[in-house]
């Protein structure tokens, strides 16, 4: 008569790694496929410019009403003694109106000196009520420094809801998370 107490402790040795092998075998799919999801949101909100109808002429039956915003943003701020920390600045232009659009002109980005550094708009460009336009000066981007703005030049047929517009500065380093808005500021519209 065969003992199966001893056929069954000579299997266990054998089957307890291949168990253990499936298991770690498994855990690993899942982690490469949540990670591969984890990438793919990732992909899906990375920054693209701003995708809005481009603008067209503004009606003649009434005078467009043409406004100005200067927007504070920092590409890098100080710290430790003057060392500077380098800052992603993100710039959001949101028509607040919920039922008539607006133009945006122009979106200049100037640096602590006052000098244009780049337009961030190649047109005019259309945001309907409640849409948002979004720019992005990676943190790569220096040229801007601490005292670096935005002016934005906008217009409305109409008498509205004025846009609000914020710049939003992130940095990240090895020990320091940071983060901080500054808001736009009406000025008198600028010369073309």
């Amino acid at each position: 008569m065969p003992n199966t107490a001893n056929d069954n402790r000579r299997k266990a040795p054998i089957a307890l790694p291949i168990v253990a092998a499936v298991a770690v075998l498994a855990i690993i799919l899942a982690m490469v496929y949540v990670g591969s999801r984890l990438e793919t949101i990732e992909d899906q909100l990375s920054f693209n410019p701003p995708q809005v109808t481009p603008a067209q002429p503004l009606a003649t039956a009434s005078p467009a009403t043409g406004h100005a915003v200067y927007v504070p943003a920092y590409s890098h701020i100080y710290s430790r003694g003057g060392e500077a920390f380098l800052l992603e600045v993100t710039l959001s232009v949101r028509n607040t109106d919920p039922e008539h659009p607006i133009r945006i002109d122009r979106v200049r980005y100037f640096d602590t000196a006052g000098k244009p550094i780049r337009e961030l708009t190649q047109a005019p460009i259309k945001l309907g009520p409640l849409q948002t336009a979004t720019y992005l000066v990676e943190k790569h981007d220096v040229k801007g420094g601490s005292g670096a703005n935005f002016i934005i030049d906008w217009s409305s047929e109409l008498d509205l809801n004025p846009p609000l517009i914020e710049a939003v500065m992130v940095g990240v380093d090895k020990t320091h998370n940071l983060s901080f808005t500054s808001r736009g500021e009406p000025i008198r519209r600028t010369a073309p």
